[in-house]
């Protein structure tokens, strides 16, 4: 162990506790200023602590943490774990990076051990800074990697358990090297033995996992296929009405041709025939003909199952694509939930008001593709960052996802927008996907 005054071991401790905090507004979406301010409050403190105790420290720091977010985590439970993570790996980063910071100093330098060192102020400022550099691109690295993406509730948990577990076990054999006075080389080899096992048991978590996602998409798969035969099942339906149509049709033609002799034609027949072709030219087939433009095969079976179930629910449903579409460029997993979550949500509103009217519009242009997708409302619409929070829903507490899911995606792919707007008593979800990207 190298030894260095009491000021440079305290400014080394304090530096840490700031990346620390640092790295907590890199990979969590935390960014309410009290909670900051709070830990900044207690960083003296905690910094004395940290000198002489790293377990008490790491408790310290974890309690204070679910102090501090145990309101926001009951108001909104399905984040609380993916922030959880991100603190997690934060905390992680805290207590490794520095070991292996003090390897390489180590091998560069080749201080003394045991001997208090002259230099120690200068060796620190260099571990500070070694420290900070390796933990930022490591933390870059982990949010455009992992936190970036949409990362499912249990998967989250899954982590959550093994980071927990692993730091515990960092922590406990750390102070237990540290009072058996075991330091130096033989404290990092054992650090590196649990940060090797941690790294494997992770991998195969993670492949696990992929395999459960695979099987999520195979069902998933199965569900578009059922959709389709719902659709296909709905084309014949449709196909039946419109030959009876036609045959009915021909009937009132010949109606009229009885009457043509006559000085005038029945208003109140004529009337009737109108209403009936109106009737069966609205409930045909032919309110959705833009599907036939669609050739995505997931985006097609989305929309068919959300159109047919919003006029099964009463909403009177328009659906238009002009020009044929078939490549997006965009994950089409992640397309998918987007839409299935504005679509969604235009159902749930426009069911609870007056006109019950949802418009979905394809609008293909040179440079991107828009999915405009409208519906009509009941009062007066909450702001947008209310409806973005997660939870949100008009019908009462945790009931609804909002648009915080969408957004969440939406920010992790770099060639989409969403945009929200009123326009002339409707409201619209605006889905812009740029071609060139």
């Amino acid at each position: 162990m190298v030894f260095v005054d009491s000021f440079s071991y305290f400014f080394k401790e304090l530096f840490d506790l700031l990346l620390f905090l640092f790295m907590i507004g890199l990979l969590t979406n935390i960014r309410k200023k009290s909670f900051y301010f709070a830990l900044l409050i207690f960083l003296f403190p905690l910094t004395l602590i940290s000198v002489t105790d790293a377990l008490l420290t790491g408790i310290a720091l974890i309690s204070l943490i679910v102090i501090l977010r145990f309101k926001s985590w009951r108001k909104e439970p399905e984040a609380k774990f993916n922030e959880l993570l991100g603190l997690l790996l934060s905390l992680t980063i805290y207590c490794v990076v520095p070991l292996f910071s003090s390897i390489i100093v180590s091998r560069i330098f080749k201080p003394e051990f045991n001997v208090f060192n002259e230099h120690g102020s200068l060796l620190v400022a260099i571990l500070i800074g070694l420290d900070w550099i390796l933990s930022i691109i490591i933390s870059l690295t982990i949010k455009s990697k992992v936190m970036n993406q949409s990362i499912p509730s249990e998967e989250a948990k899954v982590y959550c358990m093994q980071l927990g577990i692993f730091l515990t076990f960092v922590y406990l054999f750390g102070e237990v090297l540290r009072r058996m006075q075991i330091l130096g080389i033989f404290q990092i080899i054992m650090i590196g033995f649990l940060v090797a096992q941690f790294s494997v048991t992770m991998y195969f978590t993670y492949l696990t996992l992929k395999k459960n996602h695979e099987k999520t998409e195979l069902s998933n798969l199965i569900e578009q296929m059922e959709m389709m035969r719902v659709y296909t099942a709905d084309i014949e339906r449709n196909y039946q009405e419109l030959r009876k149509f036609r045959h009915d049709y021909k009937n009132m033609l010949l109606g009229l041709k009885a009457m043509q002799n006559e000085s005038t034609i029945d208003a109140g027949y004529l009337n009737k025939m109108i209403d009936y072709s109106h009737q069966m030219i609205d409930n045909s087939v032919m309110r959705f003909s833009g599907l036939s433009s669609l050739n995505v095969d997931s985006v097609k079976s989305l929309m068919i199952a959300k159109l047919i179930r919003a006029e099964q629910s009463g909403i009177e449903v328009n659906f238009e694509c002009l020009f044929p579409i078939a490549n997006i460029n965009m994950d089409e997993i992640k397309l998918v939930r987007i839409l299935g979550i504005l679509i969604d949500n235009a159902v749930e509103a426009a069911i609870e008001s007056e006109e019950k009217k949802m418009n979905i519009l394809v609008i293909d242009s040179t440079d991107s593709l828009e999915i405009s997708i409208e519906n009509s409302f009941l009062g007066k619409l909450p702001s947008l960052s209310e409806m973005k929070k997660l939870g949100f829903s008009k019908k009462g507490k945790n009931r609804g996802l909002g648009l915080s899911n969408a957004q969440d995606i939406i920010t992790a792919t770099k060639q989409a927008d969403l945009a929200h707007y009123s326009n002339l008593g409707m409201f619209v979800s605006t889905l812009t996907i740029r071609k060139s990207e």
